[in-house]
């Protein structure tokens, strides 16, 4: 029996909702689906009733669901025993990352049920910041750019912009926006001393006017200004919480795919990385499907 198949389906024993059950575990609802047929596969036996995306568990699958839960219980007991010994004495994962995503934290917080002695060290990779040196780090989390091209890395995730203006700002009603009506707008970049975040790039590229150009080096005065109505400028995925919660501010989808980029994950070599390092990484590769990559 997969471990993994038998955690899906005891929440979607619980939920009864493939939808709701993909958003918990951080993936798709085709990967829900398709754990749970391949369980019922190897069993020859149906183990919901189903309505649409509502599953409800018939008999065979409440008979299954008490046995699953005492395997996971089991199961998630000898990992945590295996994990402190295996700890040794470098229980940290140091991670140099652009940003962390939801999913990463939440793929953090499972890792950490099993070894609860890992400690996190995380460094701030920005869009101004050097290259990292990947002796330093068991992994980063970068962009798919020409700077990082020595780093040998697995595609991780696409981290896509929203274009941030006030809400009483015309551009607000709308619900995306292409470039061509960026013109004639003030804008807002975060930049360090001699490096501009992605989305100025793009601008250049695609021949946006600016009527203004304002730079910051912090995310608080990026938001400040956009909310202010000063300027307009570009939010990256991982960053929209901040925003949203913000009543001042509107973000808009943008159309062209140019304002999204490829981010990678890179490992620190396997002879160099410790026990609960190596460990870490072949759970992270499974757990997102990176190991075919």
């Amino acid at each position: 029996m997969n471990i993994q198949n038998l955690r899906y389906f005891a929440i979607v024993a619980k939920l009864e909702n493939v939808t709701k059950a993909a958003e918990l575990m951080h993936t798709s609802q085709s990967a829900v689906s398709k754990n749970i047929l391949a369980l019922e596969e190897e069993f020859g036996v149906n183990l919901f009733d189903r309505f649409g995306k509502k599953l409800v568990l018939n008999d065979a699958g409440r008979r299954f669901l008490q046995s699953c839960e005492k395997i996971l219980e089991e199961t998630d007991t000898v990992t945590k025993d295996l994990g402190h010994l295996s700890a040794g004495g470098d229980n940290i994962i140091r991670i140099c990352a652009m940003s962390i995503s939801p999913r990463m934290f939440s793929f953090m917080s499972m890792f950490k049920y099993s070894y609860s002695n890992v400690e996190y060290r995380i460094d701030t990779l920005s869009d101004r910041s050097e290259l990292p040196d990947i002796n330093e780090y068991d992994l980063v989390i970068y962009p798919d750019e020409i700077r990082f091209r020595k780093f040998k890395g697995y595609d991780f995730y696409t981290e896509k912009y929203f274009f941030a203006v006030r809400t009483d700002n015309p551009l607000a009603d709308r619900m995306s926006i292409p470039a061509s009506m960026m013109n004639d707008l003030p804008f807002v970049f975060l930049k360090s001393k001699t490096e501009y975040e992605y989305p100025f790039h793009v601008c250049l590229a695609q021949n946006v006017q600016m009527k203004h150009v304002h730079y910051v080096d912090t995310r608080y005065h990026h938001l400040q200004l956009i909310a202010g109505g000063i300027a307009v400028g570009f939010v990256p995925e991982s960053s929209t919480e901040i925003y949203r919660n913000d009543k001042r501010i509107k973000l808009l989808h943008l159309t062209d795919d140019r304002f999204s980029r490829s981010v990678k994950v890179c490992f620190k070599r396997e002879k160099h990385l410790s026990e609960m390092a190596g460990a870490f990484k072949e759970q992270f590769l499974g757990h997102f499907n990176l190991l075919n990559e």
